[in-house]
């Protein structure tokens, strides 16, 4: 298969157009300008398009036409910087503008259509909660993330109507060594000030990047993957065992908290994503009788955390 992929540079889409390129298929990634790719995905079959991504581009129909799949992660990164007005603009913009366009250009095909779109979205969809299970069919939440998720995943479902098989992934927190949350966690325990975030009694549901990049490529591939996925690890945790767990793979304590006031005035109001939580389970992806690599968060922190 030839397929499109947006925000493949990225955490999770670099290792998604790795693993597409040795199951044999041929990979069209769409760049800002003349951005290169980094080192490790300079390989044969991974192809760059240039497009700029303003809120009126046009994605070409001659390009859309040779397309067999397409996989849509692009996004203003949430944790970078404070939420000023016109940051949270552009987490909305980046993510919206690229999701219609793409869903613009199938309403246009004449004839070839690709065959599936797997667009992001994130567990922030459910907005806060408690400790109650949370599954694909509960409500939206209303908090800022909350509605991004709704706006997005509207946009992205809109593709069904072009007869084409739209997966949308509700992602958790992703881990890995080398990126995304524990990148920012892991260093303090390596000074003996590791611990949890907040009250620590807040859920994480996380997911390892290996599961998370496996996914995508499942939903491609696979018809009997339809509509919103929860996608994330069977066995979500509280911050509080997180913490132990790193610090036990460290071989370092989890007794350093950082006090919910302290992270609000560091990064001001993203804080609440961290310190509030979702317990979300994967039901659809049981269903699916998806075969985790990581299933339980030990075993995950195992492989990520270097001894």
């Amino acid at each position: 298969m030839r397929i499109l992929i947006t925000g493949g540079t990225g955490f999770i889409g670099s290792l998604v157009c790795q693993k597409l390129i040795s199951k044999g298929h041929e990979v069209v990634l769409l760049v800002r300008g003349n951005k290169k790719l980094p080192p490790e995905m300079d390989l044969q079959g991974i192809l760059t398009y240039p497009y700029d991504f303003k809120p009126d581009s046009k994605i070409p129909l001659d390009l859309m036409e040779k397309i067999d799949g397409v996989i849509n992660m692009a996004g203003e990164p949430i944790f970078s910087g404070r939420w000023t007005e016109e940051k949270k603009q552009r987490i909305v913009d980046s993510r919206i503008n690229i999701t219609r366009q793409i869903v613009e250009s199938f309403s246009l095909l004449k004839e070839k259509k690709p065959q599936s779109f797997v667009s992001a979205s994130a567990v922030g969809y459910y907005g806060p909660r408690n400790d109650e299970n949370i599954y694909e069919d509960e409500p939206a939440g209303t908090d800022f993330l909350s509605q991004l998720a709704v706006n997005w995943e509207q946009e992205a479902l809109k593709a069904v109507s072009s007869g084409v098989r739209t997966v949308v992934l509700r992602t958790g927190i992703v881990l890995d060594k080398g990126g995304g949350a524990l990148a920012k966690m892991i260093p303090p325990y390596k000074f003996f000030v590791g611990g949890p975030l907040g009250s620590g009694k807040q859920y994480v549901s996380w997911i390892h990047r290996e599961d998370m990049a496996n996914i995508y490529i499942d939903a491609l591939l696979d018809p009997k993957w339809n509509g919103p996925i929860n996608a994330t690890a069977p066995n979500p945790v509280t911050m509080k065992d997180l913490g132990k767990t790193i610090g036990k793979v460290l071989r370092r304590p989890s007794w350093f908290p950082v006090p919910s006031f302290l992270l609000k005035m560091m990064i001001g109001e993203s804080s609440q994503v961290i310190l509030t939580g979702q317990k979300v389970i994967p039901k659809k992806l049981q269903d699916l009788s998806y075969p985790f690599q990581y299933p339980d968060i030990y075993e995950a922190m195992v492989h990520i955390v270097p001894s």
